[in-house]
């Protein structure tokens, strides 16, 4: 079991599903109980135990019983989780295998699945009158509450992450609205003696910028060395990923430019008399 899964599946089951057959064919209704016994395995089942072989005709068996025949290929798949790496994985007709204990129908509609739920208990009434249709679920519905634990983790981090925002542009905003307080009087000087609004505000802006950036060397190389212990926690995404890297950076910056952009427009709109005479 370590080494591979297998399920029991009826004809069009990976064309509802949306799984593409690489090779062969598709369960029939004609692959009965006293047909000849067949099995479909994954791209994986392939590369792990038939590299180099060929693959339809290739006898397989899940038991020292049973031989079956494979006459397809289907592409991977995930079974139980969205985070699980692919894994080999051979289906069976359902009609071959005695050792059943429960069946899932799956059901591909178009439109709201909802509404076709009265039709499905129909279906399988007629198909088997004393069974009962238990736990009825959207694909979409199963995904949502197979990632619920992915989506809290999330969510957290989001939180934390606009908290962050939100203490590095109140601290910038803080610093920089202190610090133009307390050089009214240089910034007179300064327009008096011919120096530009333009000027100014960029000379508040860089300064701004120049924590920014002492704040970016030092936090982006702690980050890529920390990242590896959070590769657990990401899905579909490296630990080291540069673009995230990159996107992280340019946020900073952005952020710290708009908190910047209050006091540098306010030092810019010094009035040099005013100023003058300010202490």
């Amino acid at each position: 079991m370590p080494m591979m899964r297998w399920n029991c599946a009826g004809p069009e089951f990976f064309k509802t599903l949306g799984i593409p057959i690489r090779q062969g064919r598709d369960f029939r209704d004609s692959d009965s109980a006293t047909s000849a016994k067949v099995a479909i395995v994954n791209e994986m089942f392939v590369k792990r135990f038939l590299k180099g072989r060929e693959v339809l005709g290739h006898l397989v068996s899940y038991s020292s019983k049973v031989t079956f025949t494979i006459v397809g290929v289907v592409a991977d798949s995930k079974y139980r989780g969205v985070r699980e790496d692919p894994i080999p994985m051979a289906y069976f007709p359902y009609t071959q295998v005695a050792e059943i204990g429960d069946m899932h129908v799956e059901l591909r509609t178009a439109g709201d699945p909802a509404a076709f739920l009265p039709e499905a208990r129909k279906a399988v009434a007629s198909l088997a009158p004393d069974l009962a249709l238990l736990q009825p679920m959207t694909q979409r519905a199963q995904f949502a509450a197979s990632t619920t634990q992915d989506v809290l983790v999330s969510r957290l981090a989001q939180f934390f992450s606009a908290l962050a925002i939100l203490l590095v542009a109140s601290g910038l905003y803080g610093t920089l609205a202190y610090s133009v307080s307390r050089r009214t009087s240089e910034f007179g000087v300064r327009m008096a003696i011919g120096c530009e609004r333009p000027q100014l505000l960029w000379m508040v802006l860089r300064e701004g910028l120049i924590l920014s950036v002492v704040g970016i060397v030092i936090g982006v190389p702690a980050a890529f060395a920390f990242s590896k212990y959070l590769g657990s926690q990401l899905y579909g995404l490296a630990p080291h990923d540069p673009l995230t890297f990159g996107l992280a950076v340019v946020g900073v910056l952005l952020v710290c430019l708009v908190a910047g952009l209050v006091p540098a427009v306010r030092a810019a709109s010094t009035d040099p008399m005013r100023a003058l005479r300010y202490e």
